[in-house]
Formats: C-alpha cells, sequence, structure tokens
C-alpha cells in the first residue's frame, strides 16, 4: 500500500465511521419517533425549569406548549440526519472509488467536506436550538454532546482536508 492509499484509507474509515453512526441514529430517531418528539417537547416546553428547586426565568416566555411543533421540529432534525448521513456515505463511496482509482481524489474531498458541513450544521442547528430554551441551566450535558458534535466535525474537516 502506497502513502497516498494509506492516507486515503484513513479517511474513508472516519467518513464511513461517522455515515453508519448518523444512520443507526436516524433509523433509531425515526423507530423511536414518539419518544424523541416528548424529548423535543420537553425541552421546547422547558419543563425543566419547573423540577425542584424551580427556577423563574424571563426566559421562560420561550416556552412551547404544542405538540405539534414539537413533532414538527423533531422531524425537521431527523430529516436533518437523514441527510447528512447519505451524504456522508456518498463521501465514503467517493473515497473507496479514490483508493481504486476510479475517482480523483480531489473530488472525494469536495464531497467529504460537503458532507462534514452538513455535520457542523447538524451540530449548530441542535446547539443553537438547545441554547434558545436555555438547556445549559439543567440539561448541559446535552449541550456538551453537542459541542463534541460540532469538535468532531472540525476535526474531521482538519483530516479529510490533509494534503495527500
Amino acid at each position: 500500500m502506497t502513502p497516498l492509499a494509506s492516507l486515503l484509507l484513513v479517511k474513508l474509515v472516519f467518513i464511513c465511521g461517522l455515515a453508519l453512526w448518523l444512520a443507526v441514529v436516524s433509523l433509531n430517531n425515526m423507530t423511536a419517533f414518539r419518544g424523541g418528539a416528548a424529548s423535543v417537547g420537553a425541552l421546547m416546553s422547558m419543563r425543566m425549569f419547573d423540577q425542584d428547586p424551580a427556577i423563574d426565568s424571563p426566559l421562560l416566555k420561550r416556552r412551547v406548549l404544542s405538540p405539534g411543533w414539537h413533532r414538527l421540529v423533531y422531524s425537521a432534525v431527523v430529516a436533518l440526519e437523514l441527510a447528512v448521513a447519505i451524504l456522508l456515505a456518498r463521501a465514503a463511496f467517493s473515497f473507496a472509488l479514490a483508493i481504486l482509482g476510479a475517482l480523483d481524489v480531489a473530488q472525494a474531498i469536495l464531497r467529504a467536506n460537503l458532507a462534514l458541513s452538513g455535520v457542523l450544521a447538524l451540530g449548530f442547528v441542535m446547539l443553537l436550538g438547545g441554547a434558545w430554551f436555555a438547556y445549559y441551566i439543567r440539561q448541559e450535558g446535552m449541550q456538551i454532546t453537542h459541542l463534541m458534535l460540532i469538535g468532531l466535525g472540525a476535526v474531521g474537516a482538519l483530516l479529510i482536508n490533509i494534503p495527500v
């Protein structure tokens, strides 16, 4: 194996791993849609503020109590997850073709950058949505998870763009 092929293999494994992970996440979220929508509903209705000790805040004016809105927002997030998983799978396939010499490496990198832009967008959508409903007050673990997703996308972009 050449050094070029070995670096392309690392990139392939990284993108393929992300694609498979996000495909499983998307499948799980579609399979357990009702529970996921309820979780988004808990966030959007800011129920955590009502737990003892209750927190009174002017931010509570942002509460969204409509289950229809909860389902709509959750559906949009799941759709974005699925779209990004497809972009990641396309990028992984492109790296496989590049290793075989059937596709230009630059084309594979462009496709991976598009997919990783989707990963970053997904992370920021969840981070900003959570911040709007002040999830950092009682659900800091969710915020850390979303920040980690953004970090993973950024590190992935650096890895993918290492010159070959």
